[in-house]
């Protein structure tokens, strides 16, 4: 007591203030634990008011999420009847894959009855086909409508939109970075994955039988009591309004034996001993794996399963239980081995190199030996020298003339030097120049667009390999025309709703490309040709979608680049794509959208029968514009109308070839003369 006295502050004085005040002392302490405290004798407060406020500083530090319904049924979903809501949620990817490579679950809940069916998926991309596959096996088996599917905001489902749009099914979208909006399909993941574990780890069976575990987990679930539903009743008894049979559900890896039909086989044994390994609602019968053959069949046909009562087999269940872990303790190691032998590729067997017996005719003379056995041996005749283009030696054949003489032939095994593959070969081939030349030409096109932009290489972020295509371009006649190299993107790496959404673009239909060379020589006006260099990089990247590329190879970084950007090796940089690109799945599409728009620009109407074809009518005549990918096919009623146009699209920078002789659509070419058109190809 003397030490608060000498504080200043008598021992019997109340201190007077807000509740609010309070509060701000006292570390935001609720307001009801305040009360309580101020209204305790000697507490030493007197409350003046006891207005509760809104402390914003309390919301910022404690506030948490809202308590939301627990019980997500179908009682608080948007249709409260039999197939009114299916929630629907993917889980994945997971290792191992199954037997049969997939890596994703899909789960389908009726929020009503609580059924659920799982399905198995290789990639998202699959999804969709989920749903339609259970849309239909739903409605048609419990005789009901499907209204609203609840599923989250994940890209996969760009899809789902259309097909629920052409079935009638509302969509609706579950709340981001919420699990609890789409409950039900979250906590079934979960019960169908502790399920199927248990099963899995009871019956010893390796882990890529997680598929079937799966599967007849939700087969059991559905024929189970669920506390969810009235009575506790199984979502078989609701939609169906029968009490489901619990005979017909054995232990997941029961041994069993299954009938084999012998066939012609009247001496091989009738059947084999197998596992169960599930049953889904479509099926009928169980699957069984058999572990001699390392295969899964479906049949109705087993007998003597282990956990079945049967007094009469007593000796056989003792048997499959000695015998069982035998038959299936190397699974994995078996089966690992046989995908191992498939992929070893075969040896070529070494053929051996010998003089065939001479075949005689009735009547005639030798005809002549293996070309192969004669290599190296003189001729009679001159010989011709080998071309520089030869691959392989000159082999002598000979040949019956007229006059039963003999006259040597020589064939020559010419081999044209093909294309370098990627980068390196391109490096060691005797044209090295040439690529070079050609890799420094589309560098420079390439930046001078603007395509991409050097950044340090992002985290948690996925990069897109990039590889070099060389082609040699020729004539009709198999001249050399020009050496073209392009970058491509690796556009097998792409996955859907990451990296792209919609791919479709259209091309100019041949017959549509012949009626443009026959209004040509109508018109009397020759079909020209236009080639956009470097076409696809000219459109821009959809918005939304951030791809990013590794380094190229032959790309150089500077020092200097490298600084600036906070980084010490090019391995630590990556391309962040402005412009589309070759290789891009989507980049046909994003090229057509723009090419479409700069005709339209120009006052072209697009055709109805060909979105490929363009025309412009006005007084001054019309001009036909075919578009081929990235090759121009264009023709009018006057050269002026065609010079024009090629002046107009100089925007893109394309190359025109001004003769009567047109070549395009991939090396086809037409040659105009006074009585019509004619067209070749290579």
């Amino acid at each position: 007591m003397a030490a608060v006295e000498s504080c200043g502050i008598s021992a019997d004085a109340v201190t007077e203030c807000t509740l609010l005040e309070l509060h701000n002392r006292l570390g935001h302490l609720a307001f009801d634990t305040l009360e309580r405290m101020a209204d305790a004798p000697g507490s030493g407060v007197k409350l003046t008011s006891r207005v509760r406020l809104n402390c914003l500083t309390c919301a910022q530090g404690k506030q948490h999420k809202v308590n939301l319904y627990k019980k997500d049924t179908g009682q608080n979903a948007p249709v409260d009847e039999i197939g009114g809501v299916i929630c629907r949620d993917i889980k994945g990817p997971m290792t191992p894959r199954d037997r049969h490579g997939n890596r994703y679950m899909i789960n389908f809940v009726d929020h009503s009855s609580n059924y659920v069916r799982a399905f198995l998926a290789k990639n998202k991309v699959e999804a969709t086909k989920k749903f339609e596959h259970f849309l239909v096996f739903f409605e048609k088996e419990y005789n009901c409508r499907i209204h609203v599917l609840r599923t989250d905001g994940g890209g996969e489902y760009m899809n789902v939109e259309d097909f629920c749009r052409a079935t009638s099914v509302r969509r609706q979208v579950s709340e981001a970075n919420n699990q609890a909006s789409n409950g039900k399909a979250e906590r079934m993941h979960r019960t169908i994955l502790n399920m199927a574990r248990c099963m899995l780890f009871a019956s010893g069976l390796p882990l890529k039988f997680w598929g079937y575990a799966v599967e007849y987990a939700a087969y059991v679930l559905n024929r189970s009591a669920c506390s969810a539903n009235p009575r506790r009743m199984s979502p078989i008894e609701v939609l169906t309004g029968k009490c489901p049979d619990m005979a017909g559900i054995v232990t997941f890896g029961s041994p069993c034996t299954v009938y084999r039909d012998p066939g012609k086989r009247a001496w091989q044994p009738r059947a084999e001993v197998g596992m169960i390994v599930g049953k889904n609602d479509e099926t009928k019968g169980f699957k069984v794996y058999i572990p001699k053959d390392m295969v899964v069949v479906t049949t109705q046909h087993i007998e003597n399963v282990e956990t079945l009562d049967s007094k009469q087999n007593v000796q056989l269940q003792a048997q499959l239980k000695r015998e069982g872990p035998e038959l299936w303790r190397s699974i994995d190691e078996r089966e690992e081995a046989k995908q191992q032998k498939e992929k070893t590729p075969k040896k070529k067997k070494k053929q051996v190199k010998g003089k065939k017996k001479k075949k005689k005719a009735h009547g005639t003379d030798d005809v002549g030996e293996d070309a192969e056995s004669d290599q190296g041996s003189e001729g009679d005749g001159e010989q011709l020298a080998p071309t520089a283009a030869s691959a392989a030696p000159a082999a002598r054949m000979q040949t019956r003339h007229m006059g039963a003489k003999h006259v040597p032939v020589q064939v020559v095994h010419a081999v044209v030097t093909p294309d370098p593959r990627n980068y390196r070969e391109a490096m060691r081939d005797a044209r090295a120049d040439k690529w070079k030349e050609v890799i420094k030409v589309e560098f420079e096109a390439l930046e001078s667009n603007n395509t991409w932009k050097v950044v340090a290489r992002p985290r948690n972020s996925k990069l897109l390999h990039t590889k070099w295509v060389f082609k040699t371009k020729t004539h009709a006649d198999g001249t050399v025309e020009r050496y073209k190299g392009r970058l491509v993107v690796c556009g097998n790496e792409q996955e859907y709703g990451i990296d792209y959404i919609v791919t479709f673009s259209a091309v100019l239909d041949l017959t549509t490309g012949k009626l443009i060379f026959v209004m040509a020589h109508v018109w009397e006006v020759p079909a020209h040709h236009g080639d956009v260099p470097s076409a696809y990089v000219k459109a821009d990247k959809e918005e939304g979608l951030e791809i990013y590329l590794y380094i190229p190879d032959g790309m150089e970084i500077s020092d200097k680049l490298l600084a600036l950007l906070g980084v010490k090796h090019k391995g630590q940089l990556a391309l962040r794509l402005i412009k589309s690109l070759y290789g891009l799945k989507q980049a046909g599409r994003l090229w057509n959208r723009l090419l479409h728009k700069i005709l339209v620009k120009l006052g072209f109407c697009q055709c109805y029968t060909d979105g490929c074809l363009y025309y412009k009518r006005d007084a001054g005549g019309v001009t036909l514009v075919g578009a081929y990918v990235d090759d121009l096919l264009v023709t009018g009623t006057s050269n002026a109308r065609v010079d024009a146009f090629f002046e107009d699209m100089a925007v893109l920078g394309s190359r025109t070839w001004e003769s009567s002789r047109s070549s395009w659509a991939s090396g086809s070419s037409t040659t105009r003369t006074r009585d019509g058109c004619s067209s070749s190809a290579k």
